[in-house]
């Protein structure tokens, strides 16, 4: 006889099935048909539903990760497993696994229930009254609070934006969030910890540009404008042709120019023994803009920077004017 492993009166499984089977119909539906209030009324109780469906999946995600079950079964770690078994990207797993560590009780290697993160976002949730957003905005706030606010006051900060939550959209809770900051650190005494909070990250989207995400605290803010804003002045009208860059490029612009100028002094500090420098792989043939002897192939004369990112060959060249070349021979197995 086989076990079943059952939650409630109902086997996982079957659930599960009645859910695939729910939804599907909902596919299915001929919502045309709906009256117009009628209509109104579905969407906002399907919203409720899709909610309170976000928070089960939490629960389920807590505890596969507090069980460690995807090292047992495929040695690896949640975020992983995620990745790999449901095609996430790391970064939304790694979200995922944050929000149910914030929103479900867990326990300990002693046994002790450790109460969830954000004890009353996660009861609202569970009424299905705040969308995954909401959640992210109040995580994110009580985050950002300094650390120095005390245990009482934290608790009572994250009670009412979750209460506040339940009448308002994600973006006038965040208005909301900062405001609370303030009150509870008018002076901004409590927060001396701002610069270990800076961070500055690239991601390369799948056209080929790069995007910078990052924080700094108010003062480092205010050096990055300055030194920026002397390269981000509008250049001079040509001809009569204004600059018709938009303040944002004449930003990226100005921060590739400072770079340009800092690298080409040669003032920063040696990397391993090394002066920083931009490093760019091409085929010599390609450099120089020739064909190779077998024509049968095509050569899109690309180049490879130090990042990993593909470039032209008319790129390198550009690069290439004004830097050192080191040629490279390789022998017939590359």
């Amino acid at each position: 006889m086989s076990s079943t492993t059952s939650i409630g009166p109902r086997p996982v499984a079957d659930l599960i099935g009645s859910l695939h089977a729910v939804v599907k119909g909902l596919v299915e539906a001929e919502w045309w048909r709906l009256p117009g209030q009628e209509s109104a009324d579905c969407m906002e109780g399907m919203e409720s539903a899709f909610r309170l469906l976000e928070f089960a999946r939490c629960r389920e995600l807590a505890d596969f990760h507090a069980r460690d079950i995807a090292d047992q079964h495929a040695g690896l770690s949640t975020e992983a497993f995620l990745h790999a078994r449901l095609r996430l990207s790391p970064g939304e797993a790694k979200a995922r696994v944050r929000t149910s560590q914030e929103l479900v009780a867990s326990v300990s290697v002693s046994g002790e229930i450790v109460e969830p993160e954000l004890p009353a976002t996660a009861a609202a949730a569970s009424e299905g009254a705040l969308s995954a957003e909401h959640v992210r905005v109040i995580g994110e706030a009580m985050k950002r609070l300094p650390v120095a606010v005390g245990v009482r006051e934290r608790a009572e900060a994250e009670e009412f934006l979750a209460e506040q939550s339940r009448d308002m959209d994600p973006g006038r809770v965040r208005v909301l969030a900062k405001r609370l900051h303030a009150v509870l650190d008018p002076d901004g005494t409590l927060d001396e910890d701002k610069p270990h909070r800076r961070e500055l990250i690239f991601r390369r989207d799948v056209g080929g540009m790069d995007y910078i995400r990052g924080r700094l605290d108010s003062e480092a803010s205010a050096t990055v404008q300055a030194a920026l804003s002397a390269f981000a002045q509008p250049e001079p009208a040509v001809n009569g042709v204004p600059d018709t860059r938009s303040g944002s490029r004449r930003m990226a612009d100005a921060l590739v120019q400072l770079c340009d100028r800092t690298l080409a002094d040669g003032g920063l500090p040696a990397v391993r023994g090394e002066k920083p420098q931009v490093t760019v792989t091409i085929a010599l043939n390609d450099l120089r803009g020739k064909q190779t002897d077998d024509t049968s192939l095509p050569r899109p004369g690309i180049g490879t920077l130090g990042t990993g990112a593909a470039i032209t060959a008319e790129a390198a060249r550009r690069i290439a004017c004004d830097s050192a070349v080191i040629p490279i021979v390789l022998g017939s197995q590359s």
